[in-house]
């Protein structure tokens, strides 16, 4: 390979993140991100393409290939990078730079641990063979939950940020360089299923990484339109198991082509990136084909959005450290003290409300809500109705209180979109969730509208009632 041409794509990639580091300020408008995308995704076919005349067009082919399956098997990193940012409540103007210094720590990362894997491939034929099984094993796991969310297994991804978070607490406020150490250790940990596939393509170390780079440099954009999003993302898990259990065949005849067998034939690279491409263009279209058709939401989908907006850690319970983490998040986005009277007044109300709906849900008496329980009991009849009135309207009132900047007594959409933002609304599923709960429609949300709003969110089942946004999640 040239050297020449690897300095130049260096200089251009540097320059261009130097670029975007100076005149991006903030978090990323759609057309900003849209604009960023297509600049790296024209680098790395401008790279291609000087490989191919450097280097020869198997190279090439081997680039493009290993660049798409790491960009498209990478997006389930996006819910990882979510689970993060939601976790310590980083303010969407701070999420840009966290996740590029992020980034930067998981290429250093993924860089020894490619230079380690391609030294033990080039030296140790053999080991072909697990890592096509183990792609074939991640191709399995994501077709047999073609509709789950990307990523999977939610509590794994829990129970890893608890313990950065904890450690964190341990150590200090959550600065950047701790989030992006944290962002890097996390992409490593959940990045053994691309880089085997790329092992798959080919075992040079230097295209390997250059594959990571220009994959991940622009997956910080990706992550600003479509993270909120991801988990709606229709048969996703699906476009990315076929693209593994790809991968894995092409290891296993590669591994079964060197030990001799003669009916095992090579797959060539040109064929790899179409195959690859054909698949990644066939997961889009599929999705944009769902996404277009009339959407019919179920009672229970509806009631399934509710629990996930109150379930803050994402574990399946809804309990009291939800409500304290909430107030934590809250606290720290509209910047005041842990022990200010708004603080403690959210957190005191978040638990009063969870301690009244605790005995009108808590069908097996653990102590905790269930999504199931929550799904069963709202919609029953509650017992203690005065309790539960006088429960949501101090919730009501003290979200006011914590959100209130200009300390008027009502939200305006401002305030309404910042507070929303916490209990993770898009700033557009804010402003359609505003326009709704604005019933007098005088630009401002009061106690009574939200007190409304909360109450029908905990004991209607009616899909169209406004309590389905009253946190701004739609």
């Amino acid at each position: 390979m040239n050297l020449w041409v690897w300095v130049v794509a260096a200089a251009g990639l540097a320059a261009v993140i130097a670029a975007e580091f100076t005149l991006s300020r903030g978090a990323f408008t759609t057309r900003a991100a849209v604009g960023w995308i297509g600049v790296y995704v024209s680098l790395a076919a401008l790279f291609g393409l000087a490989l191919g005349f450097t280097s020869g067009w198997v190279t090439a082919g081997q680039f493009y290939t290993g660049y798409l399956t790491e960009y498209s098997l990478s997006l389930d990193n996006l819910f990882v990078f979510s689970v993060i940012m939601g976790w310590f409540a980083v303010a969407p103007a701070r999420q840009p730079r966290v996740l590029l210094f992020g980034i930067g720590v998981a290429l250093v990362l993924r860089s020894v641990l490619i230079v380690a894997g391609a030294t033990a491939l080039n030296h140790f034929g053999w080991l072909f063979y697990p890592l096509g099984g183990v792609l074939l094993w991640t191709a399995a796991g994501l077709l047999a939950r073609p509709g789950a969310r990307p990523g999977g297994q939610p509590e794994r991804h829990t129970r890893l940020t608890t313990w950065l978070r904890r450690r964190v607490a341990v150590t200090g406020a959550a600065s950047v360089l701790l989030l992006a150490a944290a962002i890097g250790v996390t992409d490593l940990l959940f990045a053994f299923d691309s880089i085997p596939a790329v092992f798959g393509i080919t075992t040079n170390a230097l295209l390997v990484v250059a594959c990571n780079v220009f994959a991940l440099m622009g997956l910080r954009q990706v992550y600003a339109l479509i993270a909120g999003v991801l988990g709606r993302i229709a048969y996703l898990n699906v476009g990315l198991g076929l693209i593994c259990a790809f991968i894995g065949v092409k290891l296993l005849l590669r591994a079964l082509h060197g030990s001799g067998v003669s009916w095992a034939a090579e797959i060539p690279s040109w064929l790899s990136v179409l195959v690859v491409a054909a698949l990644l263009l066939a997961t889009v279209l599929a999705g944009a084909i769902t996404g277009r058709r009339p959407a019919r939401t179920s009672e229970r989908t509806t009631l399934e959005r509710r629990f996930a907006v109150i379930d803050t850690d994402g574990n399946g319970l809804w309990q009291p450290d939800d409500g304290q983490l909430l107030a934590r998040r809250l606290c720290e986005t509209f910047g005041h003290a842990a022990d200010s009277a708004a603080c403690r007044a959210v957190a005191a109300a978040q638990q009063n409300l969870f301690d009244t709906m605790l005995p009108h849900m808590d069908a097996n008496g653990d102590r905790v809500i269930s999504r199931d329980e929550f799904i069963t009991a709202v919609g029953v009849e509650i017992v203690d109705r005065p309790g539960f009135d006088a429960a949501v309207g101090a919730a009501a009132r003290s979200l006011i209180q914590v959100a209130d900047a200009d300390g008027n007594g009502v939200l305006d959409a401002g305030e309404y979109a910042r507070l929303a933002a916490v209990y993770g609304a898009r700033a557009e599923e804010a402003e359609r969730a505003f326009a709704r709960l604005d019933q007098d429609r005088n630009g401002v949300l009061d106690t009574a509208e939200l007190t409304a709003a909360i109450s029908q969110f905990f004991a209607s089942r009616d899909p169209g009632a406004r309590g389905n946004v009253a946190f701004g999640r739609l």
